[in-house]
């Protein structure tokens, strides 16, 4: 790698690595805030807090590399250009290729880092996520929860419990269940106890009801047990029915399902979805470094305004992220859509190709730069007046 290449490079992953950073963080402080309760309500530490909520970073990182990538093209290109650097180089003979291949080899780094993101890390990360969560319910019945005070586990989950005797049993158990406002369901038991699963913990209830009605009384009933099993799980939506989601399931368990698994047969739609998205995660990278090349691997002179050509790289990339993205629906409906978020990308990325190495000027078309030029002289008049 000459000179060159490594000056190209290294600008275009140094702007890469600050845009991924900013975008990730923006979007994880949003995530965060959805679980400031853990802090708030549930008592838990900045520790448990700061581990839950860096558990969703790979799949952030993944949806947001794309994003950052095109970012970090349009910044170097439009650099290089304002600095008379790509006139430069297209005076010295240096071919389109020449300056291709640097960030072309930036795009194959981050298309392969989201491919290894999406086809294990985040299924990994998505199952620890599981398990912290169980951890965290556990302890907000075991050690959060006071005895004679009402814990908010959630909007519209109470818990309370009047003492704990020796060896961990709770005593005097009351849940109140209102996240329904249709169907409240009230669990009173004479005591209790934590019993962990394999693929969950259980709050075992001994002795007691479960009263169970609405806005309508006739509808309501009162069930008494001598043993009740409360799932801890549900005291967290997203953890509920984490096991039966495709999104938690490694590639080669999308690619491989067990012959015997009921949960692939009963969503066979969703895993099909799933296993598409990780499939076409890594053309997305080189189709965004594509397109910016496309529209700003020209060398331009300062008298030409880039702010259009900008523009039109922007509106390509924004529609192949939204095929991207909605095709998951069409997918789901109908099994021959399956091609639909591969032939996007891959035709992209050959047009824009063909475009950047045989010095094509892909540009807003006349008729549109015609108008910009009317709008910008009328501006202009106006500002004068």
């Amino acid at each position: 790698m000459g000179r060159l290449d490594r000056y190209i490079l290294v600008t275009a992953g140094g702007a890469f690595l600050a845009v991924l950073l900013v975008l990730t963080s923006m979007v994880w402080v949003t995530t965060a805030l959805r679980r400031v309760d853990l802090l708030t309500s549930q008592g838990q530490t900045v520790w448990v807090f700061f581990t839950v909520t860096a558990l969703s970073l790979p799949t952030l990182m993944a949806v947001v590399a794309p994003i950052a990538l095109f970012l970090a093209v349009i910044y170097t290109l439009n650099k290089l250009n304002s600095d008379s650097e790509l006139v430069a180089m297209s005076a010295a003979g240096i071919s389109p290729w020449h300056m291709f291949r640097a960030p072309l080899a930036l795009a194959i780094v981050v298309a392969t880092l989201s491919m290894l993101i999406s086809a294990d890390l985040s299924a990994r990360s998505m199952r620890s996520l599981r398990e912290q969560l169980s951890n965290v319910n556990a302890d907000i019945v075991t050690n959060v929860a006071m005895p004679g005070r009402f814990t908010s586990i959630e909007r519209g989950l109470t818990f309370h419990v009047r003492e704990r005797a020796s060896g961990g049993a709770l005593l005097g158990i009351f849940i109140n269940d209102a996240r329904d406002s249709a169907q409240i369901t009230t669990y009173i038991a004479e005591r209790g106890r934590i019993v962990p699963s394999a693929s969950a913990l259980i709050l075992v209830l001994e002795q007691g009801s479960i009263h169970r009605g609405g806005g309508d009384a006739r509808n309501s009933s009162i069930v008494e047990f001598e043993r009740y099993g409360f799932d801890l799980s549900q005291f967290d939506p997203a953890s509920a029915s984490i096991g039966d989601r495709a999104a938690f399931r490694s590639l080669s368990e999308l690619l491989w399902p067990a012959a015997d698994d009921e949960i692939y047969r009963k969503d066979a739609a969703r895993f099909r979805v799933e296993l598409h998205k990780r499939l076409s995660t890594p053309f997305y990278p080189i189709a965004a470094f594509v397109i910016a090349f496309a529209f700003l691997g020209n060398p331009r002179t300062t008298r030409q305004s880039r702010g259009l050509s900008i523009a039109g790289a922007s509106t390509a990339f924004l529609f192949v992220e939204v095929i991207g993205l909605g095709s998951g629906g069409l997918i789901e409906r109908t099994a021959m859509a399956w091609p639909l978020p591969y032939v996007v990308p891959i035709a992209v990325i050959g047009i824009g190709t063909y475009v950047s190495l045989a010095n094509v000027e892909a540009s807003v078309p006349a008729p549109l730069l015609r108008l910009a030029d009317a709008i910008n002289t009328r501006v202009e008049k106006l500002s004068t007046t």
